[in-house]
This record gives C-alpha cells, structure tokens and sequence, in this order.
C-alpha cells in the first residue's frame, strides 16, 4: 500500500492537526524528501514530535521511513541509479549504530539466567529469524523454536518463570502475539521483543525490547513486501555480544 493510500485510509481517524500534516505531505512531497526532521516541521509549523508521531500512527517507524517511502514511490524515472540500495543500507547502518549504543547487559543476564529459551515469530519473516536465532546460539544456548498456531497455545503452557521467551513480530501489534506474551507476563517470565522501530503494545507488554529498521518496499519495485535482513542482522550482531557478556563474565 502507497503512502497516498495509507493516508487515505486512516484519514478519518486523524486529529485536526494530523489532517493538516497529511495534507501539508502529500503537496510538499519534494521538500520531504529533501529536508531534514527540523527543517520540514519549520517548514509546516509543527513540531518534530508531531511529524514522528504521525508517521508512527500510519505504521512507520518515523520521520526518516517516512521520507524513505516517498522517495521510493516517486516515478521510475526520476529515481537515480543505486538509490534504493543507497536506502536500504543506509537504515543498516542505523540500526547497527543503535544496537552498539545499546547497554545490553540487562538483558544478557536474564538470558544468561534463563534454563530454557523458548522463541517465537508471529509471520513467515518472523519465524525464519526466530529459526536462524536458534542455530546460531545453540553452541552457547538452549533454545527452542515454537511454530505455529497450535505451538504457540503449548508454548503458553510449558513456559516458566526460570524461562525466557524472546517473540519476534513486525508490529507488535498483532491480538494473537500480544496475548501470548500478557499471559508469560503473569507467569513471570522473562521476555524479550524483536519488533519493528517505534512504539507498540508487545515492546510495553516485554521486559526487555530491541528493535529493527526496516523499510517497506512498494509495488513499484514488482510487489511490496517488507526487508527482512535486518532480523539477521540484528541476531548474529546479539549473538556476537553475548559471546562478549560470557567471556567478561566467566573465568
């Protein structure tokens, strides 16, 4: 889905104030694309908060997404060479300079701590992410990978307070994966979410969250589907700094 379509869809549902942005957007597509968070809120008069905010409220991680997409729909023809892959490994190297920024140690000891590993993926993306997380930690970790629909009914069953549960979902705003992950809280398990940038209901239900930049590509490319890489890239860059965890921590 194109972002005019997006708008359009969730239009009635915005404020005064995000029925101007959107309209603001769509006639000022250029500028978006040129213009940094805090020149285009001068530029619109809003603040940068109310810009990611509302890029947040139509499925986006945020203002950069936003520009992201708007670039990507533009014409064939206006689109140089290279700048989709310009894109995609520019939100990479975001993610990777979030991820080194990031004080891990929290999360390693319950990980640490935990007898059994259980992980879960709420989509196809998903579940091959939680798959990979499993081989590669297996030399350091007991892990188990709980698929399907059925398997996540017996993963709410087995799970306990010695566990861990680390659910890998794109929005984390599924009904199903956030009721999974409210009952391991009232168990007391201890939980980690992998989900898209931006807030959601599953990163607030978690103990513990990470998350991915990822962009969606539009049906301009052939078929719009989101990139799944940065799940990979997020799990080998986890794996590698909990191997950093336990060489600092054991003798």
């Amino acid at each position: 889905m194109g972002l005019e379509e997006r708008f359009n869809e969730n239009y009635h549902r915005f404020t005064e104030n995000e029925q101007y942005i959107c309209r603001y957007l769509l006639e000022h597509k250029d500028s978006c694309i040129r213009l940094s968070i805090t020149e285009f809120a001068g530029m619109c008069h809003v603040s940068e908060s109310m810009l990611v905010r509302f890029a947040k409220k139509n499925g986006l991680s945020g203002y950069g997404e936003l520009k992201a997409r708007f670039r990507l729909e533009q014409d064939t023809g206006d689109r140089r060479e290279g700048e989709l892959l310009d894109l995609v490994t520019d939100s990479y190297h975001k993610m990777m300079d979030e991820l080194m920024r990031r004080d891990m140690t929290s999360l390693f000891e319950k990980l640490h701590r935990a007898r059994r590993v259980f992980l879960y993926g709420s989509g196809s993306a998903q579940t091959r992410a939680a798959s990979e997380m499993k081989r590669i930690f297996l030399p350091v970790k007991e892990m188990f990978h709980i698929n399907g629909h059925d398997m996540r009914g017996a993963l709410s069953r087995v799970v306990t307070a010695r566990d861990m549960a680390v659910i890998i979902s794109l929005s984390g705003e599924s009904g199903a994966t956030v009721g999974l992950a409210e009952e391991l809280r009232l168990r007391q398990v201890p939980m980690l979410s992998i989900t898209r940038m931006g807030n959601n209901t599953l990163a607030s239900v978690c103990d513990e969250n990470l998350y991915i930049h990822s962009i969606t590509l539009p049906a301009s490319y052939g078929i719009e589907y989101e990139i799944s890489t940065p799940y990979f890239i997020l799990i080998e860059y986890l794996y590698l700094a909990y191997q950093d965890y336990l060489c600092m921590k054991l003798p």
